[in-house]
């Protein structure tokens, strides 16, 4: 057996940048080193003018360079800087990635939706029964959400990844604070449009015994805000059921209020406020879709399946 890498890796999504540095040895993690999240809404304005914006790269790079500080003190074997969809579909994002490393010193990987959909799958299911499969994993980001099917925690059969997120359906459709009526309908027609396809196919895969599981910020802060968590507990939340009934009726409660006014509410971070109703739209209508009363919840995703697909056999590329 090859010795424990210590691996950082940074995922930097259109809504937050997370880093995690863990000591790990393919299957098996040893510990968790050191873990963060900033949101800094890199997306932000992407839908409408399809750049990132220069405030948007600010942020990031104000957490990049300070992240880069951190991955420092710990030596990894393995360093990572990973980008999805907002540098995927960024008509600027060869000049973005260029300010990244002129004054951070970083190198990012733009990763494909098929990549992300397949690593996902891999970290979102750490540490659940294997014998729950087969698995559909419901991946809602900021600026596209991943539909995965397989049959074990570590085989899958069908990935799909859709330009669908929090962040650009927020931007892209609701005007007014809270949005009205008729926002909400015209949401769960497009919706329903852009995920037919996807769920069309994935019905055969579909059994009676199937295990949806959640992942991502927008599925954990619902079942936070469910659960009237004050303080964030990956720990606790990992494993834990959330149905479609408890979904629907977060949604209606949050859904007459003002962003502003959803901070008040136990489990909330700061920086969501405006998005979660989108989150737990995307996530009603998944679970309408494809006819789920409910899912497991999943601390882990994108970053831990980066960590687990380099520490295998010191594999340094990914897939």
């Amino acid at each position: 057996m090859s010795p424990p890498r210590r691996i950082a890796v940074v995922d930097i999504g259109t809504n937050s940048v997370r880093l995690l540095v863990w000591l790990a040895n393919g299957r098996r993690i040893e510990s968790i080193l050191f873990q963060d999240g900033r949101i800094t809404r890199l997306g932000e304005g992407l839908a409408e003018s399809g750049q990132i914006s220069r405030g948007a790269v600010d942020r990031t790079v104000s957490v990049l360079s300070e992240y880069a500080g951190h991955i420092r003190s710990y030596a990894p074997d393995r360093v990572l800087y990973v980008g999805t969809s907002a540098l995927r579909q960024a008509a600027n994002r060869e000049e973005v990635l260029a300010r990244f490393e002129r004054e951070t010193g970083v190198q990012v990987r733009i990763i494909s939706g098929e990549e992300e959909a397949a690593l996902t799958y891999r970290g979102a299911l750490l540490d659940l029964d294997e014998t729950r499969g087969p698995f559909l994993v419901i991946d809602i980001g900021g600026g596209s959400s991943e539909l995965i099917v397989g049959e074990t925690t570590r085989k899958f059969w069908k990935a799909f990844s859709i330009e669908v997120g929090v962040v650009t359906l927020t931007e892209g459709w609701f005007r007014n604070d809270p949005p009205s009526d008729q926002e909400i309908q015209q949401v769960r027609r497009y919706l329903e449009e852009r995920f037919r396809e996807v769920v069309t196919v994935l019905s055969p895969y579909l059994t009676a015994g199937v295990t949806p599981v959640g992942t991502a910020g927008s599925v954990t802060t619902i079942l936070a805000m469910v659960r009237k968590m004050v303080r964030y507990d990956p720990a606790v939340v990992h494993g834990q059921g959330l149905t479609r009934q408890e979904v629907d009726r977060l949604f209606n409660e949050i859904r007459p209020m003002k962003a502003r006014d959803r901070l008040l509410l136990p489990g909330v971070e700061r920086g969501r406020e405006d998005i979660i109703l989108s989150g737990a739209l995307i996530l009603l209508s998944l679970l309408e879709f494809v006819n789920q009363a409910g899912l497991v919840v999943s601390a882990y995703g994108l970053r831990e399946g980066i960590v687990l697909d380099l520490s295998d056999a010191g594999s340094d590329t990914l897939l």
